[in-house]
């Protein structure tokens, strides 16, 4: 059977998954990012690890407060490194939700959206700048039924993963790919 629609290879760390009643959509975190954070978070903490000592030891409480700021600060950078290793995202699209699960560890930006809501799907750039350096993510997000914008996934930092990401919902849902104020397109 032919098909008119172009065929797409598979970006890295994608991955397609046919269930018995959806598609999945599985995405892998790791990136070079979490090897060097692994450095990164092992400096830091050793770091926070003297900081406190010192400061418990010497009885400078307010020199403990405000190293355990910073000590919160890289026990989350343990946790988000931990995740860059295990962590995976599924979009599973079955007959009645396009559902977004980031798994084992959580992680913010979980949805379920019902199907019949999904009018149209699309990619957008996110370009943040600072002093030194230019940072490009790409975002994946939907219209539902009510013209409201909705993000399904961020932090994708390879535009094929989101433009398969799109163009395999649409395929999916039998959505006309239309373009959207904003999207990027390569």
């Amino acid at each position: 059977m032919a098909s008119n629609s172009p065929l797409s290879p598979l970006p890295d760390n994608i991955e397609l998954v046919t269930e018995y009643d959806a598609i999945v959509i599985r995405r892998t975190w790791k990136s070079a990012l979490a090897y060097f954070l692994i450095v990164f978070a092992l400096f830091w903490n050793a770091f926070m690890v003297v900081w406190m000592s010192i400061a418990i030891s010497q009885g400078v409480w307010m020199m403990a407060a405000f190293g355990s700021i910073h000590a919160a600060v890289g026990i989350f950078l343990i946790y988000y490194t931990i995740a860059l290793f295990v962590n995976k995202t599924d979009v599973r699209i079955d007959t009645y939700y396009l559902t977004v699960k980031h798994y084992p560890l959580r992680w913010m930006g979980q949805s379920q959206t019902p199907v019949e809501d999904v009018q149209q799907i699309y990619c957008k750039e996110r370009i943040t700048r600072n002093k030194n350096s230019t940072s490009i993510t790409y975002e994946v997000h939907c219209i539902d039924r009510n013209n409201k914008q909705k993000k399904l996934l961020s932090g994708l930092t390879d535009s094929s993963q989101a433009q398969f990401i799109e163009a395999e919902i649409e395929k999916v849902l039998g959505i006309k790919d239309r373009p959207v104020t904003g999207e990027f397109k390569k």
